[in-house]
Formats: structure tokens, C-alpha cells, sequence
């Protein structure tokens, strides 16, 4: 009787240990996929200043139709993603989600990054103007085959 009862407890203790284990793992790619919907979150958010941003004249700080006329500093500063790290004069804001950089494509074309805090792969928002019907487009480019 004696040896039934140690195997009982070896059983128990291997199905508990085997338990933990995938719920450390559901747990953990929970965690990840809550941090790029932040991260997307984010991208959206910084995506609707910008046709605000492309129509505001230079004197009032904006691009006067043409993203090229700003830097990508600026562009990002303006974005509005709430960054709890950022330098004037730097090219990425950083917050809890991920960190963010701003690419100039064209006039009226522009990529905003985010690389999360979970890991890659990275998300992109691609944000343009289309010439024919003059409303503004926007489309994720991600790599996340979970979507």
C-alpha cells in the first residue's frame, strides 16, 4: 500500500507541475497580445492628427500640405502618443506600450512605428492621402499572423 501511495503523489505532482506550466504559458501570450493592442491603440490614436497636422500651415506649426517640410522629430512630437519618455530632438517617444518612430514616405505619405514592449514583430500604421477622392487611408502592417 505504501508504494501506491508514492506513485499517487509522484502522478499528482507531475500533473500539477505540468498544470502551472500552461497556465504560465496562456498567461504569458495573454500578456503579450494585450500589450500590441496597446500599441495599436496607440497607432490609431496618432494617426487621426494626422490630416490635422498636413492641412495646418507652416506658421502655425504644421506640414502646409507637404510632410516633407517637417522634420520627423516634429511630426512625432505632434502625433500626441502619450510618450512618459521623450527628448526634444529625438526621433522616438517611448511609453509602458512600446516605443514609437515616425517615417516620411512622401508629401502626403507617412509610416508611424511601433515596436512593442513584448517583442516583435514590429506594428506599422501607413497613413496617406489619396489623390483621386482626396480622403485620407490608413492601413496596419504588422506581421502578427494572430489577426
Amino acid at each position: 500500500m505504501g508504494q501506491q501511495q508514492i506513485l499517487l503523489v509522484i502522478l499528482i505532482t507531475i500533473v500539477i507541475g505540468i498544470t502551472t506550466i500552461v497556465a504560465l504559458n496562456v498567461l504569458n501570450q495573454r500578456t503579450q497580445q494585450s500589450n500590441r493592442d496597446a500599441v495599436r491603440q496607440d497607432l490609431a490614436a496618432a494617426a487621426s492628427y494626422v490630416q490635422a497636422l498636413w492641412e495646418r500651415p507652416n506658421l502655425m506649426g504644421g506640414a502646409n500640405r507637404r510632410f516633407t517640410n517637417l522634420q520627423e522629430e516634429i511630426i512625432l512630437q505632434y502625433l500626441n502618443i502619450p510618450a512618459t519618455d521623450y527628448t526634444p530632438g529625438d526621433n522616438e517617444a517611448k511609453n509602458d506600450n512600446g516605443t514609437y518612430s515616425v517615417v516620411i514616405v512622401d508629401d502626403a505619405e507617412l509610416i508611424i512605428i511601433g515596436v512593442p514592449d513584448s517583442g516583435p514583430p514590429n506594428i506599422s500604421i501607413r497613413i496617406f492621402r489619396d489623390d483621386n477622392t482626396g480622403r485620407w487611408l490608413m492601413s496596419y502592417l504588422d506581421n502578427d499572423e494572430d489577426d
